[in-house]
């Protein structure tokens, strides 16, 4: 779990409730990314803790083949984002709820769709030294990009909460997710696996 260990600094995903968007995100990127080789959670800024993934978007990962066993909604705390290399937010709000937390974060945390925009500007993140691990590498050429590319409005940026509305607004959440992660994974992906090959040798 992100936090019990200095060593385990992965990837957190961070909404509200941490019942639909955060869970979403975090079980379809360990999908879509299983050779990360660092842990993939998820917490929220006002979470309804001990909760399952919420209904619909349980079904909706359940029809994309994701995992949503073993799930309970948890509160974000200082501890969780010192554990995480790598704070992904459902909304720039989130991200600066999170910052809050824990201020000495604010280079690595991102909001979710500002951090896309990031990989999608890179084209390429810049080789890695394979014996270093690869996600803090990754983060600190995005922090150093971050003010390289002009900011979207909030409304192409954020992902809209779900919670207790219509069908309709769940598929418009789940596919921006999909549509950023999308970028992520295609950005992280090679590198992940470059850096893993490399460390097994």
């Amino acid at each position: 779990m992100l936090g019990d260990s200095p060593r385990a600094r992965g990837i957190l995903f961070v909404c509200t409730g941490n019942i639909c968007r955060s869970p979403y995100a975090e079980r379809r990127l360990r999908q879509l990314l299983p050779e990360a080789g660092v842990p993939i959670e998820s917490a929220g800024t006002g979470a309804v803790v001990g909760s399952g993934i919420e209904t619909e978007t349980s079904e909706a990962l359940g029809r994309l083949g994701a995992d949503v066993t073993g799930y309970a909604a948890r509160a974000v705390t200082p501890r969780l984002v010192e554990g995480a290399e790598l704070v992904l937010t459902m909304t720039r709000v989130h991200r600066g709820d999170v910052a809050r937390v824990r201020p000495s974060a604010m280079r690595r945390i991102f909001a979710l769709g500002d951090f896309a925009d990031l990989c999608r500007s890179s084209q390429m993140w810049r080789p890695i030294v394979p014996t270093h691990p690869w996600l803090p590498q990754v983060v600190a050429e995005a922090a150093t990009a971050r003010g390289t590319i002009a900011p979207r409005d909030v409304g192409e940026i954020d992902v809209v909460d779900p919670y207790g509305r219509s069908a309709r607004v769940h598929t418009e959440a789940f596919d921006r997710i999909e549509e950023f992660l999308e970028v992520i994974v295609a950005a992280l992906g090679s590198v992940a696996g470059s850096s893993r090959a490399q460390s097994v040798r």
